[in-house]
């Protein structure tokens, strides 16, 4: 054991020694001016004048293994084998790094200590993140990427180790994997609750449609593909697109159906705000590759390929863990998108923390949150800051029916587009909260009821912080909050089994996880 440490304490200084090395600009044949690093968590890269130069990590995951030399360089070839089929021009050869009485050279006559892969560096700004970061991309660019897609998917090769029969057993598999490698961030990164969500999630899709995916196989949708395809990836080159960095360390990541392929690059741009952008893609790509049932797909590949981004930045560590919580935070919505729609009425006083709570949960459900305080100042003409009395004015009893039947008729309108509702309201009376519960049984749909409370030192503060600031839509201050505490109707026309009564004197995050396993206990089959 103790030599097995010392040696890794070797190998590690090494690779450090390395790195050092790689750092210089006159390790390089041609000196560049300057030399940039960046590390992953499996590799180095370093960015030399008009090269990249690739170093794998030493080390071993459940999910790849470049725990020696000869693997290192067997994956560095099979890089740059595979990502030849879409960046032909970027990837160049692996050359093999050495190490004598000078130190490490590029190349040389001794034997090989580590290997290197040699690519084009292509342009920062023509990167697809930067260009959504500066609004560049265009339609017409989702368009010619579809195309460009489509070629190499239809010509990609089909994989016949997949057969109807394993198929959906494959699958299960490689999302037991993934959630294995994501448990231990529980409580770091995320909740049990939701963990545990995302594993019945994937378990019930995956039986239920155990023909969808038998069919799948038998049709030929399982190719050998790209692997990894998100926007980093991607390049508007001068040149034309080129698309690098496929997954060459374990095939069976790499041959999947084309639906999650594509599944992987419509999360990634909507996770990075191009949610405009994904219907140009999607019809353009629908009219080249003909798949009535890939649709039906789409949702469980993009929670399966999120979860696979959030273990990425988690195994990173630091600055990834913000990262790993968004694109799980993302999974979670496509578990709560799959459900019927169901309307939430958020209800609590002024300073109770509800308006907090229901953003939280509309952000983390995809439900549309439906606010009094917007409507009202919507249907008045007045904006954020501008005050009114409790009882007067907008706040006037004739306001208030009319704010409260708008938003009834909003949600009836969304719920009957097939999309869930958060209504975030004071709900002070009985026949504010009828209003919702009648649209509900109109529309054959669930209805709960989240009441926050806290008691009223805290309250207190929340106004006190909230009016110093002046930034929030409510009018809500202590006074009101009196108002309003005296003129509460008790809720007796929604049983106790659909209401959820919560303190809000908790995080965000665990009042958030105590209302989903609420919700998940009363939506699910009984």
């Amino acid at each position: 054991m103790a030599h097995a440490s010392a040696e890794k304490w070797t190998i590690d200084n090494a690779h450090e020694s390395l790195v050092q090395a790689m750092l210089d600009p006159r390790f390089y044949p041609k000196p560049p001016a300057e030399v940039t690093h960046k590390a992953t968590h499996i590799s180095h890269l370093f960015f030399a004048g008009e090269l990249v130069f690739k170093v794998k990590k030493v080390v071993h995951y459940s999910f790849l293994d470049y725990s020696t030399l000869k693997k290192r360089r067997h994956f560095l070839q099979e890089e740059l084998r595979l990502n030849r089929r879409l960046a032909p021009s970027v990837y160049i050869g692996v050359m093999p790094i050495t190490f004598d009485d000078l130190g490490w050279r590029l190349g040389g006559w001794a034997e090989p200590a580590e290997y290197t892969l040699v690519m084009r560096r292509l342009p920062d700004k023509r990167m697809l993140p930067s260009l959504l970061e500066t609004a560049q991309v265009t339609p017409a660019m989702m368009r010619e990427l579809a195309e460009f897609l489509a070629r190499f998917h239809r010509e990609a090769e089909r994989v016949t180790g997949i057969t109807a029969q394993n198929y959906a057993a494959i699958v299960q598999k490689q999302w037991n994997n993934n959630l294995a490698d994501l448990e231990p961030f529980i409580g770091a990164l995320f909740d049990g609750e939701s963990f545990g969500a995302l594993q019945k999630f994937a378990a019930d899709f995956i039986e239920q449609h155990g023909a969808l995916f038998a069919r799948r196989a038998e049709q030929g949708w399982i190719r050998d593909v790209h692997g990894d395809l998100n926007a980093e990836h991607i390049c508007f080159a001068p040149e034309g697109i080129q698309i690098f960095d496929c997954i060459e360390f374990d095939p069976r990541l790499r041959r999947c159906d084309l639906t999650s392929e594509i599944a992987f690059f419509l999360m990634d741009i909507e996770m990075r705000g191009g949610k405009d952008l994904v219907e140009p893609f999607v019809r353009r790509y629908g009219e080249l590759i003909d798949d009535p049932e890939g649709g039906e797909l789409l949702p469980f590949w993009k929670c399966y390929r999120a979860l696979v981004r959030a273990k990425v930045y988690a195994l990173r560590g630091g600055a990834g863990f913000d990262v790993a919580r968004r694109y799980f935070n993302y999974a979670a919505q496509r578990v709560w998108q799959g459900q019927p729609p169901f309307i939430v009425m958020v209800s609590g006083l002024t300073g109770s923390g509800k308006s907090t709570l229901a953003r939280a949960l509309s952000e983390r459900t995809g439900m549309a949150l439906l606010q009094s305080d917007m409507i009202r100042k919507e249907l008045a003409g007045k904006t954020v800051g501008q005050r009114a009395a409790y009882g007067e004015g907008i706040y006037s009893p004739a306001m208030t029916e009319k704010t409260y039947t708008t938003m009834a008729r909003r949600a009836e309108r969304l719920i009957a587009e097939g999309k869930g509702v958060i209504a975030d309201a004071t709900f002070v009376r009985r026949a504010q909260r009828e209003k919702i519960i009648r649209v509900a049984a109109k529309q054959r749909i669930a209805a709960f009821m989240i009441h926050c409370s806290v008691d009223e030192q805290t309250i207190q503060t929340r106004l006190a912080q909230r009016e110093a600031e002046g930034k929030d839509i409510s009018d809500g201050r202590w006074e009101i909050y009196l108002e309003q505490r005296d003129a509460f109707e008790e809720i007796a026309e929604m049983p106790t089994d659909g209401r959820l009564e919560l303190n809000t004197d908790a995080p965000v995050a665990l009042l958030l996880s105590g209302c989903e396993k609420f919700l998940r206990a009363r939506l699910a089959p009984h």
